[in-house]
């Protein structure tokens, strides 16, 4: 074992002295009391939408549970936090006229099936989110399929309807198992290059029939974006007098752009009660650093334009946020079913440099474009990554963040046993350490961060940290530093 001097020893810890949340200060338990009993077995829809999450593990990102901090399959650790649904979204030919790869976790109906293969053995249901797009659906752009380009409303809707139960067919037979298909993503008023929402109506209504002859039990779901536009009263409406046959009303909220979780509960529970739907969060996320992890940006960090932030930005802060959004829901009484948080995995490969992260996103299609997208997106210009790794619920090295454990503290919930048997993932090594506390991660990023800070020199000799000679300081190296410094004060005859 690698020896070090004892003052270095104590300057190293001293740098990683921040300690772990007090018992208490990360969320709150959060009980929906009037929760249905014909929806998820009676349980609230603890969700993540980890679409990106193959092309992430093919560009190397590894991700590891917080028992031990060995590397682990993400699916596991999610389920273990008490995840109990995942949200893949779907678009419908995502690659240029060669074959490559437009980006954004290349989400084609294959890569959709493995998700909700891998989400099944591990016992969480599947959110299936049609965009009905080649590439990103959203409030800005809701560009047409390159195959239906071309098409009347009417055609497109009889597109949409096989579409949708072609792809439906192929994600059951793989393993999935669907609990609610969404028809549409962030739809304001604008729907497969559609834009009159009477006739978006009608190509909701296709989406619907083919989930309802696929499956009459799975719920349909709407998604719109920001509840603090005043709009979401007069969609209601129009969804009403067109008689679309839909089971849940969701939303996009970000809580640093689309206002109070006041007005969220508010707003949804009226839609709720006035036209007896369900009502759900599809998307949220919230910061806990201002850091970068994959040199590309965020879309938001302290003092971004537009945004307000009613939280800390901190785990602690991101945690509240969350469990406040949980809330909301829950006091929608018996229509709040539940939240999904945004792409909390979506990383980049940590410590590799920009012209690396780049040949990894246009090589595996982790980032949110790549090269060969501008064909499709004009907003494409060129290569890109994650710009909400900063909001992750996992650190940007794959540990988890203290607010992972929101969800275990959502109710009613059952604890489920998870499959023992090997995964696929490479064997590790095993510690030369006993497994260290939850707190020691902290220590660890703390220390990682400050290691970039330093001048070239003393980052040198912090290296020596480095104790079992892997090239990565990592917690193992953390408790062996520990462990070294009490040996030196134990020679000495100091207390440990």
């Amino acid at each position: 074992m690698k020896r070090i001097p004892a003052m270095l020893l104590s300057a190293v810890l001293a740098v990683s002295s921040l300690t772990a949340f007090p018992a208490g200060t990360i969320g709150h338990d959060v009980t929906f009391s009037h929760f249905p009993s014909n929806v998820n077995g009676g349980e609230p829809i603890r969700g993540v939408d980890i679409s990106s999450i193959i092309a992430i593990e093919e560009a190397g990102v590894k991700f590891h549970n917080d028992t031990d901090y060995k590397e682990d399959d993400i699916f596991r650790v999610l389920a273990e936090s008490g995840v109990n649904y995942i949200r893949v979204r779907v678009w419908n030919d995502p690659n240029d006229r060669s074959g490559h790869s437009y980006g954004g976790g290349h989400n084609d109906v294959k890569t959709a099936a493995e998700i909700g293969r891998r989400a099944a053995k591990y016992g969480m249901k599947l959110l299936v989110d049609f965009h009905y797009s080649d590439f990103w659906a959203d409030p800005e752009k809701q560009r047409v399929p390159k195959a239906w380009e071309g098409k009347s409303r009417a055609d497109k809707g009889s597109a949409i309807y096989f579409f949708t139960l072609d792809a439906l067919k192929e994600i059951r037979d793989a393993g999935g198992d669907i609990g609610m298909v969404q028809v549409g993503n962030e739809t304001n008023c604008v729907m497969c290059g559609e834009n009159d929402m009477y006739e978006i109506c009608q190509m909701m209504i296709a989406g619907c029939n083919a989930v309802g002859d696929f499956d009459p039990s799975i719920l349909k779901v709407l998604h719109f974006a920001d509840p603090s536009s005043g709009h979401y009263p007069w969609y209601a409406k129009v969804l009403n007098e067109c008689k679309v046959n839909y089971d849940v009303f969701a939303t996009s909220y970000y809580p640093y752009w689309h206002g109070t979780t006041d007005n969220l509960r508010n707003v949804m529970k009226q839609i709720g009660d006035t036209y007896h739907k369900y009502v759900m969060v599809a998307e949220t996320a919230y910061p806990y650093t201002n850091d970068d992890g994959d040199h590309f940006g965020n879309v938001v960090a302290e003092g971004s334009k537009d945004a307000t932030f009613r939280y800390p930005i901190s785990v602690e802060g991101q945690a509240n946020c969350l469990t406040d959004v949980f809330q909301a829901m829950a006091d929608c009484g018996d229509k709040g079913i539940g939240v999904f948080y945004w792409e909390p995995a979506w990383l980049g490969v940590p410590e590799i440099s920009w012209e690396q992260e780049r040949d990894l996103w246009d090589r595996h299609g982790s980032g949110w474009a790549t090269k060969y997208a501008a064909e499709y997106d004009k907003d494409a210009k060129e290569s890109g990554g994650s710009s909400y790794d900063n909001q992750g619920l996992f650190n940007f090295w794959g540990y988890p963040n203290e607010s992972l454990h929101v969800f275990g503290n959502i109710y009613p919930q059952t604890k489920k046993q998870f499959p023992t048997e090997p995964t696929t993932l490479p064997p590790t090594e095993p510690p030369t350490e006993p497994p260290k506390p939850r707190r020691e991660m902290s220590d660890l990023i703390r220390l990682q961060k400050h290691l970039h800070r330093l001048p070239v020199d003393d980052r040198d000799r912090l290296r020596l940290c480095d104790m079992d000679g892997d090239g990565v300081l990592d917690i193992y190296d953390l408790g062996l530093m520990k462990r070294e410094l009490w040996l030196e004060r134990s020679d000495r005859g100091e207390k440990r």
